[in-house]
């Protein structure tokens, strides 16, 4: 970060660059929690660790604020942990690797952490700093939000006692969040009989690869390919033409992600290896001319693979490639008033473990009744082509509130600075927020932060300039309230 040392907010870019350096992939975060621990405490200042590894540090106001309303900075302490192919990333003990280019900041071939690691170095330089004035600061940061926020759901109501609480997980810089979607997560899975070859065969591995993914909350809107999707639909284009047996099928990463890739194999008579090759070809053809436009990088392979499989029995195939096939994926809702989604389902996750099939989804929405209609939607598939279903405990909607003290704080010291309005939104993708509103119903809550672009894939980028934009609106919030 030296050649960001001229900036206004190189305390906060010298801050993610410190936590770039620990282990913190969610599940994961002994490491980082344990480092937000010992830096609160070599300031000097009150820091409390949960069994959750939730971390507290409160900073004391400063004169002349000492009967202010105690500010909340809010942050998550974990991230997702993707990286390409090619690269030999080590998420368990490698640091994320910074490189500064054209104005913003990204990673090496990984995710670069930027959700939500510069809402935690933003929340580390407003600790560390010494000139702002403020009320008294509660800085929280919290465990697992990327997985399941299990750092929030744990966090104990008796905890915060400040009545404004700024969350800084948004990810553009001109919007201010005051509300956003709920979800649940379900995991389905499909008992496999096996068998051996039919016939004297050969083994293909059929590759979706180079979609550009994304954020199952802020960019399912956004007609995003998924990789699950293009693969199931070319295992049934060849069943149509050819017979083949299906050994695996694996795709997607993470639950709040959309597939950018997918795989399977296939073993087909060595007298139909002219046919395949056609009739692939063919699909490619097909497929690019429909996608190629909104996924420019979209690779699709036909490659021979070494290996002892087993395959799995014709009816079952069947069974899984017609579930996916109707299986909900993307928008289903809009709320036209508000212009953004309303209810959507990412089909995340589908894997081949041993005797088991398994198929791992997150729906989403801010209205209770399309959330059930996707709930029974996921559950007449899993009732219709046997599969055993299980749904998570599921995240609460943050309900708007669009006039209160902190919020219009905010509004007014966007606008002193940038002169122009700034946005108030709703937003589709869940945040910890909505939990916090359940535990503390009468705090005031908003979420901001600067522009991050990619978040959840290698590709993730942050802008300079716009974190040194919102270094400078959440210090003047704050001298504010």
């Amino acid at each position: 970060m030296k050649s960001l040392y001229e900036s206004s907010a190189y305390s906060v870019f010298n801050n993610f660059e410190r936590i770039s350096q620990v282990p913190r992939c969610s599940n994961h975060e002994e490491k980082i929690s344990e480092f937000m621990y010992n830096f609160g405490q070599e300031l000097g200042l009150e820091t409390v660790k949960d069994e959750f590894g939730n971390v507290l540090i409160t900073k004391e106001a400063t004169p002349g604020y000492e009967d202010h309303e105690a500010v909340i900075l809010q942050s998550h302490i974990d991230m997702v942990c993707e990286k390409t192919e090619d690269s030999n990333h080590d998420f368990t003990c490698d640091p994320i690797e910074l490189i500064v280019e054209d104005g913003f900041i990204h990673a090496n071939n990984t995710t670069l952490g930027a959700d939500d690691g510069i809402g935690v170095a933003l929340a580390m330089a407003i600790l560390e700093d010494k000139d702002i004035q403020h009320p008294k600061i509660e800085a929280i940061f919290t465990t697992t939000e990327e997985t399941g926020m299990d750092g929030a759901l744990g966090l104990s109501k008796d905890l915060l006692k400040g009545k404004n609480l700024i969350n800084i997980d948004n990810e553009e810089d001109n919007m201010i969040i005051v509300g956003c979607a709920g979800g649940v997560g379900a995991v389905l899975e499909h008992k496999l009989d096996k068998k051996d070859a039919y016939a004297e065969v050969t083994n293909f591995q059929i590759k979706v690869a180079g979609l550009r993914g994304g954020h199952s909350g802020t960019m399912i809107g956004e007609s995003r390919a998924n990789a699950i999707k293009i693969l199931n639909t070319i295992l049934l284009k060849l069943k149509s033409v050819l017979k083949y047996s299906l050994a695996e099928i694996n795709g997607g990463s993470k639950h709040n992600a959309i597939p950018s890739s997918a795989k399977a194999v296939i073993a087909v008579d060595n007298k139909d290896l002219e046919l395949l090759d056609k009739e692939f070809n063919n699909i490619v053809i097909e497929i690019n001319d429909k996608y190629l436009k909104r996924e420019v990088d979209l690779e699709l392979k036909l490659e021979k693979v070494e290996g002892n499989y087993t395959y799995i029995d014709d009816e079952v195939v069947k069974e899984i490639l017609n579930s996916l096939e109707m299986f909900p994926h993307g928008v289903n809702t809009t709320d036209k008033e508000l212009e953004i989604v309303r209810s959507s389902n990412n089909l995340a996750i589908v894997k081949t473990e041993g005797d088991v099939f398994k198929i791992q989804t997150s729906i989403r929405s801010s209205f209770g009744d399309d959330l059930e209609f996707l709930k029974n939607s996921v559950s007449n598939i899993a009732d219709n082509f046997n599969y055993s279903i299980k749904f998570s405990d599921g995240y609460p909607m943050w309900v708007p509130n669009f006039d209160n003290h902190l919020l219009n704080v905010a509004k007014n010291s966007y606008k002193e600075i940038r002169n122009e309005e700034v946005e108030v939104a709703v937003i589709h993708a869940g945040l910890e927020t909505g939990i916090l509103s359940q535990k503390y119903p009468d705090m005031n809550m908003i979420s901001m932060g600067p522009n991050i672009f990619d978040a959840h894939t290698p590709k993730e980028k942050l802008s300079v300039e716009s974190t040194e934009f919102s270094f400078k609106l959440i210090k003047r919030i704050i001298k504010s309230l």
